[in-house]
């Protein structure tokens, strides 16, 4: 457990970002038995064989806010959101997969498939590195929720009418670098960035003076380890 913070965008799709508070949290029995964690969210293991594991996932979405970043006004609020679903996740040495399919239980109601790569290499006993790249696509349902704009919204905020359907939603690349200070002590820098594709680009909310197809995140954490 430990303290971190992020610059991220205001919401997705926007060209302008704030600097967040978070916590670093992590817990886990024997392992991925069961895990509670800020970045892997909330699951458990019911598979483990061969470097492949599987089981139940669920992840939350901040809510969205007409008045985040200035440029959602009048296009109403997303509720917060959890996302329920399964994880298969193949690990070696040297390099790590995973996909995750979800579905929002409120907030967008959408499903979500996530798939992502790393490469892993160790430069030090105390440093680590890893990266490789990312992709996610979407139903319309989620689309709609958080790059559409109905007949109300139009006329509340200005954005010319939009109805996305499903489809690539981005893709990109993430990175991470640990440093093991101590037996207790670590230091995450990690970041990503995103290009969102056509159907939730050519959205107005991102092709407005608020929204950038470019979406970038940065950010860091210092964790103390404990067990009991």
């Amino acid at each position: 457990i430990g303290p971190g913070v992020v610059v991220a965008p205001w919401f997705e799709g926007s060209a302008n970002y704030r600097v967040l508070p978070i916590p670093n949290l992590d817990l886990r029995y024997q392992r991925d038995k069961v895990f509670i964690s800020a970045r892997d969210g909330v699951g458990a293991t019911l598979f483990d064989a061969d470097g492949f594991k599987a089981g139940p996932i669920l992840r939350y979405r901040f809510p969205r806010n007409a008045g985040d970043g200035g440029y959602l006004f009048g296009m109403g609020n997303v509720p917060f959101t959890v996302e329920g679903g399964g994880f298969l996740r193949y690990d070696l040495p040297f390099l790590s997969a995973k996909v995750e399919l979800r579905r929002g239980l409120g907030g967008s109601n959408g499903l979500i498939f996530d798939a992502l790569i790393d490469g892993k290499v160790r430069l030090s006993d105390t440093v680590f590195l890893s990266a490789g790249p990312r992709l996610s696509v979407t139903d319309g349902t989620y689309n709609q929720a958080y790059f559409g704009v109905d007949a109300n919204q139009s006329v509340n905020s200005g954005y010319a009418q939009y109805y996305p359907g499903a489809g690539l939603r981005s893709v990109g690349a993430g990175t991470s670098a640990v440093w093991r200070i101590d037996d207790k002590l670590t230091l995450v820098a990690f970041g990503s960035y995103n290009y969102l594709g056509d159907i939730a680009g050519n959205s107005p909310i991102v092709t407005g003076p608020g929204g950038s197809r470019n979406q970038f995140i940065v950010g860091s954490a210092l964790s103390w380890r404990f067990s009991w």
